[in-house]
């Protein structure tokens, strides 16, 4: 039983002036013993009532500060604080911890000038310097990051703690000889590995590799465990396209499970990948990649690099499985799920990308862009009334001003026509096209299934000239374009654009082909058109245009 309990109980059914016998100091001592045991609700109302009793009570308004940060309530506990240090102004704890406080919220300028007053008071308290540094640099502010450890070092003295800072703040200022001569120093006055290393990136960065690599090695003599060093001398090794030493070295760092894994994953993607390594050293890559899965197996960046890499090299099953192991184990993880989703989309296996869609959605309901995965899950297997229901379902959910209801307006308007309800595939179009009636995707296809009815192609020639003026080398707005000029018997300017079109890659499409051949047939151009129809039967025989070459032969004859 608490204290506060026993003294009331003792005074039984006392009058009020008994039950006022609990001090402002008892509720105090028992509103402390809350707080140590983790009890902060009954801690804040015991303090609370000792403040009551007692307003001038700084110790009781500190542990309500505290208890508020732990809410995140941080006006009232500045609020606290400030009423405690102008009781207390000889109590440096609380303006300490109010500097601390304004440096989190990134109220930089009042955190120091609280530090000012408080090194002004206790010259001579070197933490205080150290903290107000690490807020300058934060800060940015160099110039007085560095003055202020000039002051340290005059009150304690030239250490390897000051010398670090030093050197740190000289690279920021891009005073990179100074900051040299700063590690220099160091690694006589205070040797370490960690300088060691500090020097051999230096040198790194300046291609002066035989010293670089001298001082990644001085870092292992002197600590033949630090990991660090491999890493500098794998680089090293790596620009000079010394590929046996550098996959030496890269896989003891690789292999070190007390190495970040997260730069690992980073590493491996954005310097190994890109740098041709894998064609020509797949087994060693393959090696590196082993190493850093058994180091952390089951490290989300890790595992989301690993399956992606086995993927990309054919080993598709052991990928696959990594990524659903990922999956498993991070369930909580949206990337870990996005991952998977983008590699089973890559491969095309609409029915394993359906199944881990719909689990991922119903992991993270709120997020409208893997509803969409699901839905093109679903159209691409042919399931086009699932792929209806998902697109409306997002329809439905999703806020008014969603960017993305205009990509449903559009899905479910080419949905609705493969479906062959034309009705409701123009209806979505028109929604689409009044959150923004500039919007290629649904003026293309709109403009298309109009020019394949053969009506309002005013409309559809209008609708089509805007997506040539958005994307003047998009192949496939140049052919719809086109074929709509030709329709409605331009053909010079069908002609042009029809060619644009295969300029910037319409060559490879049997379609783009037969229509440029057929504006060619237009303004008699015979021999040309014969031969683009003839490419074009050769990429895709299954459209038939031999039949029609045979016909238009006929034509030209005749003609």
């Amino acid at each position: 039983m608490s204290l506060i309990s026993v003294l009331i109980l003792a005074t039984g059914v006392a009058t009020a002036e008994k039950r006022d016998s609990v001090s402002a100091g008892d509720y105090y001592i028992e509103g402390v013993r809350m707080f140590c045991a983790g009890q902060y609700q009954a801690a804040e109302s015991c303090l609370t009532k000792c403040i009551s009793l007692d307003p001038q009570n700084d110790a009781a308004m500190y542990y309500l500060a505290i208890i508020n940060l732990n809410r995140n309530e941080t006006d009232k506990a500045m609020s606290l604080l400030d009423r405690a240090s102008v009781i207390s102004p000889e109590n440096t704890w609380y303006r300490l911890t109010m500097a601390r406080l304004y440096a989190n919220i990134g109220e930089n300028d009042i955190a120091v000038s609280i530090y000012g007053s408080l090194i002004a008071d206790h010259p001579s308290k070197s933490d205080y310097y150290y903290e107000l540094i690490d807020l300058l640099l934060r800060a940015g502010r160099l110039d007085e990051a560095l003055d202020n450890l000039d002051k340290i070092e005059q009150l304690r003295g030239v250490n390897e703690l000051t010398c670090n800072a030093r050197y740190e703040i000289l690279a920021r200022q891009n005073r990179y000889s100074e900051a040299e001569a700063v590690a220099l120093r160091m690694d006589e006055d205070f040797p370490s590995a960690r300088t060691a290393l500090m020097l051999g990136d230096i040198y790194k960065s300046k291609y002066d590799d035989s010293t670089a690599l001298h001082y990644y090695r001085r870092a292992l003599d002197l600590d033949p465990d630090f990991i660090p060093a491999y890493f500098g001398i794998a680089e090293v090794y790596r620009m000079n396209r010394n590929f046996y030493y550098y996959f030496k070295n890269i896989d003891i760092f690789l292999s070190c499970p007390e190495m970040n894994p997260e730069m690992k994953a980073t590493y491996i993607n954005e310097v190994v990948f890109p740098s041709g390594m894998v064609p020509l050293f797949k087994p060693q890559v393959d090696t590196m990649i082993t190493c850093t899965l058994e180091a952390h197996p089951t490290d989300t960046a890790i595992l989301g690099m690993s399956g992606t890499y086995f993927i990309a090299v054919d080993s598709v099953d052991y990928g696959l499985e990594l990524l659903r192991r990922n999956v498993s184990l991070h369930p909580d993880v949206k990337s870990a799920h996005s991952a998977l989703l983008g590699q089973l989309y890559y491969l095309k296996d609409w029915s394993s990308l359906i199944q881990a869609a719909s689990a991922t959605v119903q992991a993270f309901p709120d997020d409208f862009t893997l509803k969409e995965v699901l839905a093109v899950a679903y159209w691409q297997h042919g399931d086009l009334q699932n792929a209806v229901k998902t697109y409306e379902r997002i329809l439905k959910e999703a806020p008014d001003d969603h960017p993305m209801l205009i990509n449903c307006y559009g899905s479910l308007g080419d949905l609705y026509h493969e479906l062959g309800n034309r009705r409701l595939s123009y209806s979505y179009y028109e929604k689409g096209l009044k959150i923004n009636d500039n919007y290629s995707p649904i003026l293309n296809n709109y403009a298309y299934y109009l020019s394949e009815e053969g009506r309002n192609l005013k409309k559809a020639l209008e609708m089509s000239r805007k997506t040539v003026l958005n994307e003047p080398e998009n192949s496939t707005y140049l052919d719809t374009y086109g074929w709509l000029l030709y329709l409605t018997g331009d053909y010079e300017q069908a002609k042009k654009y029809l060619k644009e079109a295969m300029v910037y890659g319409g060559k490879e499409s049997a379609v783009i082909l037969d229509h440029y051949a057929e504006a060619l047939f237009a303004l008699k151009e015979y021999n040309l058109a014969f031969l683009y129809w003839g490419n074009a039967d050769k990429i895709d025989p299954e459209m038939g245009l031999d039949r029609k070459i045979a016909e238009r032969r006929k034509e030209a004859g005749q003609k």
